[in-house]
């Protein structure tokens, strides 16, 4: 069972590995990045910062829908994280049952974007791009829970009440 899906740049660090795991009562991270998996030093970091009592899967998107579709994970409790809303959409048409797709950290790493695209505050934590905004308005309408909490003790923000 997927518990949670995160938008987070930042992938795994204290927030993601202790705070939110604890409080969603995982046995298992699944991080879906493309980029990620190129970069064996950085998938050892991630692999590093996550408690030894959750396993752990560093994955590009493609073979993380796979992992997650498989009939055996219905009795794992699982914490899935994106790097990118475009990622998060990826995996939520491609995936049945997630129960909240959570927007923590996004956009604030890299102001302007890489690609010089302008990038507007939607939240204290939540920077975003056009093409950002297209996919976050297609979440916005999932079936599931949609929010933006970067802790659990936070007060959430549905994510449809938002986006503009």
């Amino acid at each position: 069972m997927i518990n949670m899906m995160r938008v987070d740049e930042r992938l795994i660090h204290g927030q993601v590995a202790v705070v939110w795991a604890k409080h969603l009562g995982v046995n298992r991270i699944i991080v879906a990045n493309d980029e990620v998996v190129k970069n064996e030093m950085q998938m050892m970091a991630l692999k590093m910062a996550i408690p030894s009592n959750i396993k752990a899967n560093v994955k590009n998107v493609d073979d993380a829908i796979k992992i997650l579709n498989d009939p055996r994970g219905e009795k794992l409790k699982i914490f899935v994280v994106v790097g990118s809303p475009k990622d998060a959409f990826r995996v939520a048409e491609s995936v049945k049952g997630i129960n909240l797709i959570n927007i923590g950290n996004y956009g604030r790493m890299e102001q302007p974007s890489a690609s010089g695209k302008k990038r507007e505050k939607l939240d204290d934590t939540v920077y975003v791009t056009e093409e950002d905004k297209k996919y976050l308005r297609l979440l916005a309408k999932y079936d599931g829970k949609v929010n933006v909490q970067v802790v659990p003790t936070e007060t959430e923000k549905l994510l449809k009440n938002i986006i503009k």
